[in-house]
Parts: C-alpha cells; structure tokens; sequence
C-alpha cells in the first residue's frame, strides 16, 4: 500500500495531514528536521527515523511533482535522479518535495487479470 504523499499547497513538516514527515513515513514525533527528512543523514545532529514498507526519506520518493512543485510541474512515476539529489541538496527546499510519495507502482494484475476473470466468468455461466 502506499504512503500519503506530500501536498502542494499548505504543506507542514509535522502532522498537518499532508506533512512531509507523514508521506516519509517518519516516526519521530520530536527534532524533524527537513535537511534529515530530505537525506535521510544525521545533519546537525538530527537524523530522522522512518518505520513502515512505504517509507524513507524524500530524495527516496518513486512519485514526484505537480502543482507548485517548482523543480517537477507534473506529477511523475520514478521521477529522474536529477529531481531526487535536487531534494538531498542544501539548501533544502520543502516545495521541491511537493506531491512527493513512496507509491505502490506495481500496478497489480493489471487488465489482462481482470479480462482473465471476466473469461472465467462468462465460461462458468455458459455452462450452467
């Protein structure tokens, strides 16, 4: 499943629904520190934690950009690694992890799966 992504307007650090500490999977609740969220390194002394499957820090992230992203204007699967050591650089911009997200980007069945079940189906019912 994935993690909630980072939004593009009103966005907070901590706790605020669409947090850039939430959408790292973050488990600290105390001393987050963006340069450490965006790294995932010990920078002044703070590194941060992350618990969970969907988790780590943003320059991490698989979905990336969208509305006031200035370094990604649309919303991206596997963004490029010029987009993701942009968020590890200093000094660290918190709009350049907008729309952020460790997504689940396996895609599932996908249609032949469901075409596959559809097939099953109609087979069943044309035995009845």
């Amino acid at each position: 499943m994935a993690g909630p992504a980072v939004g593009t307007s009103n966005v907070g650090l901590f706790a605020q629904g669409s947090a850039l500490a939430e959408a790292c999977g973050c488990s600290d609740s105390t001393n987050i520190s963006l340069a450490s969220l965006c790294t995932g390194d010990s920078i002044g002394g703070i590194q941060n934690n992350y618990s969970g499957t969907d988790s780590g820090a943003a320059d991490t992230f698989n979905k990336l950009g969208g509305t006031n992203n200035p370094i990604l204007g649309t919303s991206t699967d596997n963004p490029d690694a010029v987009y993701l050591n942009n968020i590890n650089t200093a000094p660290y911009n918190m709009s350049h992890t907008f729309g952020g997200q460790h997504a689940d980007l396996g895609g599932g069945g996908g249609r032949w799966e469901a075409m596959h079940l559809w097939l099953l189906i109609l087979l069943h019912l044309t035995q009845l």
